[in-house]
């Protein structure tokens, strides 16, 4: 309600309703969207995720890993010294009773104060039974046998948790459907800004690809990669090789910018020799039928990336200023 961008990447039917007038009244359609924008605008019932629902379920998780792992914890130990008591208690049981050690017993006789204090000493050290075997059976403790129903409620609060967790993003995404429902001028103007959104960074961000496609081309090209990159980039190419080998289908091949599947009716390659660039028929339309990898921006419509210079070995070649003018004076060249 206060924010028009907070999660406005939704496709809803009130941005639907404003392609369909904008489009009868001359515009271009913006549905269905294109290759490129699909990573970033989706539907409510799509399974793919936004960066900001990727990282609250990452935060989430993490709690919840923290949470069940304690829980993991008492459980384990609950039970652990469980057996451990029973381990004691049943062995135990198994022994037969101990033995009283012989001893040797003081008798005092006569009367007398000396006597009495005498024969009370000598009981202190006289054994309590008279018996010639002794039952330690009551002194075994007897652990109580622990709830498994409990273990099992727990279990099943952990797994209701995760499932809450992971189906929470999708549910949230209810709140556009509330919102529409009760505040439909709100929406409205969501749908709008979410369409001029679009619309503006159609052109932008099929020229951001264009541009890092073209970077990393002549990165590439010119630039000598490190020993440590290189022999790392050859284990992961083997480490490819060996998948794609062991893989029942065969990559297709797709285009330059957008990364789309292309067949035999929609593949545009470059016509330069030695160039690996092949585009789709959208990509290569945008681009005046012209190689981003080969061509310079301005031959392929690119005017606000007109940063390239021109060697520095061809100003040899080049007629200089005062080398002209001397020309236009004296007729010749010095």
């Amino acid at each position: 309600m206060h924010s028009r961008q907070f999660q406005n990447v939704f496709l809803t039917k009130i941005l639907s309703d404003i392609d369909r007038r904008h489009e009868k009244h001359g515009y271009d359609p913006l549905l269905p969207l294109h290759q490129l924008e699909r990573a970033k605008y989706m539907k409510l019932t799509s399974l793919r995720l936004t960066l900001f629902e990727f990282v609250s379920i990452v935060e989430n998780a993490c709690f919840m890993a923290t949470t069940c792992l304690q829980l993991f914890a008492i459980c384990f130990l609950d039970y652990g010294l469980f057996w451990l008591l029973e381990t004691m208690s049943f062995h135990g049981h198994q022994e037969t009773g101990l033995e009283v050690p012989a001893y040797v017993d003081l008798e005092i006789k006569g009367g007398g104060f000396v006597a009495d204090v005498m024969r009370g000493i000598a009981n202190a050290f006289r054994p309590l039974t008279q018996k010639s075997i002794l039952d330690v059976n009551p002194c075994i403790p007897l652990p109580v046998k622990p709830d498994y129903a409990e273990y099992l409620i727990i279990l099943l609060l952990c797994l209701l948790a995760w499932l809450i967790l992971l189906a929470e993003p999708y549910i949230l995404r209810t709140r556009h459907l509330i919102m529409a429902y009760f505040y439909p001028k709100r929406a409205k103007e969501r749908g709008m800004f979410l369409y001029n959104m679009i619309s503006e960074d159609r052109t932008s961000i099929f020229k951001f690809v264009r541009r890092r496609k073209r970077n990393e081309f002549n990165h590439t090209r010119n630039v000598k990669h490190t020993r440590k990159f290189t022999w790392l980039n050859n284990r992961f190419s083997s480490l490819i090789y060996m998948c794609s080998c062991c893989s029942c289908c065969q990559s297709t091949e797709r285009c330059t910018i957008c990364g789309r599947s292309l067949t035999l009716s929609n593949r545009n390659p470059c016509d330069t020799p030695g160039c690996k660039g092949v585009y789709c028929g959208k990509c290569f339309e945008k681009s005046h039928n012209k190689c981003c990898l080969c061509n310079r921006p301005v031959d392929y419509g690119d005017f606000s990336d007109v940063t390239e210079v021109d060697d520095s070995s061809d100003y040899s070649e080049k007629e200089s200023f005062s080398e002209r003018q001397y020309r236009k004076t004296c007729g010749g060249q010095r």
